[in-house]
């Protein structure tokens, strides 16, 4: 019984010490690169997010904007209408993805997109506290894109939701461990397909 107890101390004073991490990462002063980026990409979801990014694209920091994970029932007019982008942007410059219903749907959904358009960098853009996660992902399923982080939101500690900002901690740990698990199994397979 003892053992167990060690072990449970032990693993939460790990996830603890993980979590003081994380927190400080968003904490810190976020140095938005001013580089140009192939396209701009936002992730839906979130407050901001869109306003953003739609600013970005006027600012031509990208050729084009795609919005991955778009409701079914939102129209396309609609959203342009919000994002105040005119026709002749929209037709040009704004492509939206309907299939993501998650961050790892968001990844797949935006590599094929970047495939198709054969873009090599993208300037990823969603909230403060999501974007670890998010870059896991985008770098899981498109190892060879530069991927620039363009996060929304400003860390105050008077506004913090520590259940909200744990269970988005718990989210990356998760995706995090899957992907070096995933790049793992990649290269073992590699190798033993390799001729010997």
């Amino acid at each position: 019984m003892k053992l167990f107890y060690y072990i449970a101390i032990s693993l939460f004073l790990i996830w603890l010490g993980g979590f003081g991490w994380f927190l400080h990462g968003l904490s810190a002063e976020q140095d938005l690169s001013a580089r140009k980026a192939d396209a701009i990409v936002v992730l839906t979801g979130g407050r901001n997010r869109l306003e953003e990014a739609a600013k970005l694209l006027k600012n031509h920091m990208g050729e084009k904007l795609f919005i991955s994970g778009v409701n079914e029932v939102v129209t396309e007019q609609e959203l342009y209408d919000y994002l105040d982008s005119g026709e002749e942007l929209a037709d040009c410059c704004i492509e939206i993805g309907r299939e993501a219903l998650n961050t790892e749907g968001n990844a797949r959904e935006t590599a094929l997109w970047m495939t198709r358009n054969h873009y090599t960098s993208l300037r990823l853009v969603t909230s403060l506290e999501h974007m670890p996660r998010a870059l896991v992902e985008m770098k899981r399923f498109m190892p060879e894109t530069e991927i620039i982080g363009h996060p929304v939101g400003n860390w105050r500690p008077e506004n913090t939701r520590f259940y909200s900002l744990a269970r988005e901690y718990n989210k990356y740990v998760f995706s995090l461990v899957r992907a070096v698990l995933t790049d793992k199994l990649t290269s073992e397979k590699s190798l033993e397909e390799q001729p010997g």
